[in-house]
């Protein structure tokens, strides 16, 4: 078990998503209207586009979901930070999350979408092709995470 003695941006992200989380069920009507939808695009209403920005990724669905996804991060991403470096590991979150807000703004369906598993998977990549660059076999273990991943994504019954 890990053991860390400051406080991280990986715990800060698991507090950011129970705050966001706590507010979706006590107002029912927040993750339909902050978590990604193409709704605001198509309305040129990019205000409230760009404050989807700040809280689709820390919306969750249920209690169970926040729970695995705050699990994963503290003992997953608290390592990787570490691996990282804090700068480029913030730098890495950032990206990430611009790339699949535009992305998802412009090619998902009306359907609201929210994840902070789109960054897990990003980062499960990230530390894959680590792995894979120094010659450590273990990659394959981890490209096996990220194809059941996908593979949950496509197929959510599955899970």
């Amino acid at each position: 078990m890990p053991v860390f003695s400051k406080f991280t941006f990986s715990n800060f992200l698991i507090l950011i998503s129970i705050l966001f989380t706590v507010i979706g069920y006590l107002i029912p009507w927040f993750i339909s209207e902050w978590s990604i939808n193409n709704r605001f695009l198509y309305q040129n209403n990019y205000f409230h586009w760009v404050i989807q920005f700040f809280t689709w990724t820390f919306i969750h669905w249920g209690l169970l979901h926040l729970l695995m996804n705050s699990i994963f991060i503290y003992y997953f991403w608290n390592i990787l930070e570490l691996v990282m470096w804090k700068n480029k590991y913030i730098s890495f979150f950032i990206l990430s999350v611009i790339f699949n807000w535009v992305l998802l703004s412009y090619f998902a369906s009306s359907q609201y979408t929210i994840w902070i598993s789109w960054f897990a998977l990003a980062i499960i990549t990230y530390y894959t092709l680590e792995l894979k660059s120094q010659k450590n076999p273990e990659y394959k273990w981890w490209l096996t995470a990220i194809i059941i991943n996908l593979w949950i994504w496509f197929y959510p019954w599955v899970s």
